[in-house]
């Protein structure tokens, strides 16, 4: 079975909130409670953690009221974090990983990485999307390697070294969609049916 890390513990600097990014509403639920929903749908996942730290105390908060379990984490930025668990936390053999902005990713999506993943003959998996689904929506993504940008989506083995990686390309929005700008929550909103700035 796989254990589901989200990463909650980001500054999320790009936005200038009131609240901290996981817990931003739309349609009345917060970011982080669309990806744990879409995790808990999906067969294959055996546990959910999510990754929080000084920067996300209310999403721990949130998160731990729902039962949900948390790990705290230095904070200092996705790989960091994740080599920190990787480190100092024993986790179910393979860890899928996915972070807390990532409000369209479905169970079906997930099972379909996980299944492609199970496949695979590597250790590792990383999800992209082709540059051209950002553009179809307009969407500006913040790192392109070869046309393709990571998904915040990737599989793993847990434990602390280099692993020699699968890449799985897939179209989809709901992989190319984290929200990193108002523009993005505004396409949120348009994708999900609610229309109301």
């Amino acid at each position: 079975m796989v254990t589901a890390l989200i990463m909650a513990g980001g500054k999320g600097t790009r936005m200038k909130l009131d609240v901290e990014k996981p817990l931003v509403e739309v349609n009345g639920k917060p970011l982080v409670q669309y990806v744990v929903d879409a995790l808990k749908n999906t067969d294959k996942i055996s546990n959910i953690l999510v990754a929080t730290s000084k920067n996300t105390p209310r999403t721990e908060s949130f998160l731990k009221e729902r039962g949900i379990d948390t790990i705290e984490t230095p904070g200092d930025g996705y790989v960091q974090d994740l080599g920190f668990i990787i480190s100092n936390f024993e986790l179910d053999d393979i860890l899928l990983t996915i972070t807390a902005d990532l409000p369209l990713v479905n169970s079906d999506i997930i099972s379909h990485v996980l299944e492609e993943y199970e496949k695979s003959d590597k250790p590792a998996m990383s999800v992209l999307v082709p540059i051209h689904v950002f553009d179809g929506y307009g969407i500006k993504p913040t790192m392109i390697f070869e046309n393709l940008i990571p998904s915040g989506l990737n599989v793993l083995r847990s434990i602390n070294k280099a692993q020699d990686e699968k890449v799985l390309i897939i179209e989809r929005i709901e992989l190319a969609l984290n929200i990193n700008t108002y523009e993005d929550i505004k396409l949120l909103k348009n994708l999900l049916g609610d229309q109301d700035e």
